[in-house]
């Protein structure tokens, strides 16, 4: 049974939603208080992850250290989820 409850999630779209849900509520957690207060929006799609802020200098930094983002997101997550990090 949980070996079907789990092919179940891996193949609907239910992962997708449950990740997002996951960082939106972890995300102050996982980048500290100042970026969770200028991130207006998280959205995954495709494994892509996009990082929408109010703030151009959070913007750049964020952009620059992308793949030490990649890598703390996935290490949190437990699995390669995320492949790629669009910051808007």
């Amino acid at each position: 049974m949980q070996e079907a409850l789990q092919k179940m999630f891996q193949e609907s779209n239910w992962k997708y939603r449950f990740m997002a849900i996951r960082l939106k509520n972890d995300w102050e957690m996982l980048m500290g208080k100042t970026v969770a207060k200028h991130t207006t929006d998280l959205m995954i799609q495709d494994h892509k992850l996009h990082i929408y802020t109010d703030v151009a200098p959070l913007k750049h930094e964020l952009s620059y250290n992308k793949q030490l983002l990649l890598e703390k997101i996935n290490q949190y997550l437990g699995e390669t989820f995320i492949r790629d990090v669009i910051v808007h």
